[in-house]
This record gives C-alpha cells, structure tokens and sequence, in this order.
C-alpha cells in the first residue's frame, strides 16, 4: 500500500492579499470544468453497455470525467453494518460512497417514484369587511394551470468486481460513452423531470451499465495484521478511506492480532486503533512545523459545531495542493445570562451530552499565498460523553502508517510483513 500523503518542508514566501486565494481557485475551477468536458483524457477508460428505458443499447469505451468519482447516498446502508460506537449494536451503514468505475461490474438505474405534476399557486379567499373589521379567514386554495409533466425518481445498485452491492441514490454525474470516435456525453441523474405536455414514456432513463471487460480485480475485504500488537476485548480499529475519506466498517479476525476491513471497494485506507482506553492513529514522523503552525491557526478560526479543537497531525500531499489535518474534537457547552449553549441535549438521559471525535480534516492548499481552504472531513471514532467525563487521549502512532499490501492482506507495523513470514 503506497502512501497517499507525505509531510514535507515548505519554504516562507510573502503573503499576498486574501482574497487573491479566492479568486485563483475561483479560476482554476472554472479552467477544469472547460478543459475536462468532454474530455475522457486520464481517465479510467473501461468497454461497457449502455442500456435505455426505450429499449436502445450503446456499445464503446466509457469513463467519468478525469479526477472525478460516483456519489452514492445509502439510507439504508444495504447489507453492510457497523457497531455503533456508544450501544455496541449493528447498525445499518449509512454513508456517502465513493468510487470509480475501476471495481464496478455493473450499474443498475430503476423508478422509486413516478408522478404527474402541474404548475400551481396558493390563491388567497379570504374575506374581510373593513366596516365591522370581521374576516373569514377562509384557507387559501391551490390554482392549478398549465399542461402536465412527468417527475421520476430513480434509485441506483451498483455490483461490484468483488460480489458486493450497494443500494442508494446517485448523485448527478457525467459519464462519456465513445462510439466509432464520437463521444456521447450521458447525465445520471437521481430526479428527472420531463418537459410540459410529455408522458413519462417520453421520460428515457438509463437502466443499466454492464461492463464488458474484466476491471479492477479488488478483494471483498482486507485483512490487516497488525506487528507486535494484540487486540483484547474491549479494543477495536476502525479505517477510513484515503480518497473520499469514508469511514468503512470492520471486523475482529480469526486471531488476536488481525481485524478485516470490509467494502473499501480498492481504496487505500487510513487506521486508528482503540487499545487499553487509548486512541491510536496511523500517522507519518516527523511534523512539517511551519505547516502545523499554520493549519494550527486555520483550525482555530474554523467556526465549526466542535468548538474544542486539537490539532495532531498534519501532512501535505504530494503534489503540494492538500493538506490533512487529524484532529481530536468535542463539543462544549458553557452555561450563559442567556442558558446553557453548547453541547447536545439527551432525550434518554434527560440532560446535556458532549459528542466527541476523531477526525481527518482535508484541506485546498495555496501554496504560494500559504492558505487553506476547507473541502471534506472523514471520522474515525465517534463517541458520546457527559461533560465530566474526560476527553480521551489521543496520540499519533507511526507504527499504524507503515503497511505493505499484499493480495487481501495488509501488514501494518514497525517492521511490517517481514515479521509474519519469519
């Protein structure tokens, strides 16, 4: 497993105006979206086919736009399941996933809700008589007009390499379908809406996308094992993905030293461990000090719900561009002349609890201007205090960030894979 981030030094140059920071990545981003449609350059290029609801069928090479990744909501977390944090329970997973079309197998695209609609206003009836200054207060009254049009709702699943599903809703996206060199340019939506005057017949949809080539051979799930460390029962490990930073469930091994990462879907994963009432996160040594102190700074001016906020890593990608940030968080409250603000109210225990988190914070970084720009957030642990209870401890383990893969096994260690093949 490669490492997605690395901390390096960075030289101190002058800082310019801060609004420059927000119109440069005001202009890159609109540089992208010219540069990247339809373009399928650098992308993932896979041979799939395109099925309609009208009965017609493409064939060709498809891909996403370059840099791009699907989006799929899961309510209900389909048939994947975590232990909640505070009961210990199963619990359905419901979790933003990412992903391209590298591990999938296939798409699947059906109608959850259909309807009719027509254009309306709220008509106010009442009557009011200025002499005696009675009204009847009569309730306003839908107006309808207009010629009727058809709204679809469609639910996505998705089948991927290893045999796994997953069921939700897809945000919108682009894919590019290249037929005989001419490249077709197709919208999934989740919410379509047909024009005035059209039945839902005229609504075409894709139904399914089969991929006709092998893709990205990914295992089901990954075992981790873990050098020099045992778990008891009372300690868990919990990983979160690299790229989209989603926290994905996992499992104790068949021995005490092993847990199995389940559903990363060919992501490289970040690791943190609960062990002995300590929280431990896979992490690089040593700290860039200039780009702490400055993302020290960011995160203490970040209005944020956890208003106590611990920074204790940082690490730059490798292209200079990201930053992460881990971060110890709770929310506070503080009793005011005004009440008690802060923290959450328990209906169960009937008083004021204070969540708590472990979390990743991914950063835009302008490296000229030395900014930082907020753009996504992934979370190991998340756990529900009173607020005498102490703030657990939380300590950057370097150990947990070397791993090396091999097949469906990570090892993660000191002296990583070596140790298990002696």
């Amino acid at each position: 497993m490669t490492d997605g981030y690395i901390s390096n030094g960075s030289n101190t140059v002058s800082r310019k105006k801060s609004n420059s920071f927000y119109i440069r990545w005001l202009v890159i981003s609109i540089l992208l979206v010219v540069l990247t449609q339809p373009s399928m350059v650098c992308a993932s290029i896979r041979k799939a086919a395109v099925y309609f609801s009208d009965g017609k069928v493409l064939t060709g090479k498809i891909a996403l736009t370059s840099g791009r990744q699907f989006k799929l909501n899961i309510p209900e977390g389909g048939t994947l399941k975590t232990s909640d944090m505070v009961t210990g329970e199963d619990v359905p997973y419901g979790k933003v996933r990412q992903f391209t079309f590298d591990p999938v197998k296939e798409m699947r695209f059906f109608p959850e809700k259909e309807e009719m609609r027509q254009d309306w206003k709220f008509v106010e009836t009442t009557k009011y008589d200025e002499k005696t200054g009675v009204a009847d207060y009569t309730p306003a009254k839908k107006e309808f007009w207009g010629k009727v049009y058809p709204i679809r709702y469609l639910a996505s699943e998705v089948i991927f390499n290893s045999g796994q599903t997953l069921e939700g809703h897809l945000y919108s996206v682009s894919i590019y379908l290249e037929i005989e060199k001419k490249t077709h340019r197709i919208i999934l939506r989740s919410k379509q809406r047909g024009e005035k005057g059209s039945t839902m017949e005229d609504l075409i949809y894709v139904t399914k996308i089969k991929m006709l080539d092998e893709g990205q051979t990914i295992a089901a799930d990954v075992t981790v094992k873990f050098a020099g460390m045992t778990f008891g029962p009372e300690d868990d490990v919990q990983a979160v993905t690299r790229e989209s930073l989603t926290p994905v469930p996992t499992e104790r091994g068949e021995q005490p030293d092993t847990f199995v990462v389940k559903s990363a879907f060919g992501e490289d994963f970040y690791l943190a461990a609960k062990k002995d009432g300590k929280y431990l996160v896979g992490w690089p040594q040593p700290q860039d000090q200039q780009l702490f102190a400055l993302a020290e700074d960011y995160v203490k001016r970040q209005r944020d719900f956890y208003n106590d906020k611990k920074l204790l890593g940082v690490m730059k990608s490798k292209d200079g561009r990201e930053v992460l940030t881990l971060l110890n968080l709770r929310r506070r409250y503080a009793p005011t002349n005004f009440g008690e603000i802060g923290g959450e109210w328990d209906k169960e225990r009937g008083c004021i609890v204070e969540p708590w988190r472990l979390s990743i914070w991914r950063w835009k970084y302008n490296e000229a201007d030395r900014e930082l720009l907020l753009s996504s957030r992934g979370t190991f642990f998340r756990v529900i205090f009173l607020p005498d209870d102490p703030t657990p401890e939380a300590i950057v383990c370097e150990d947990l960030w070397r791993m090396q893969s091999d097949k469906d096994t990570v090892f993660v260690g000191v002296s990583v894979k070596r140790d298990f093949l002696k």
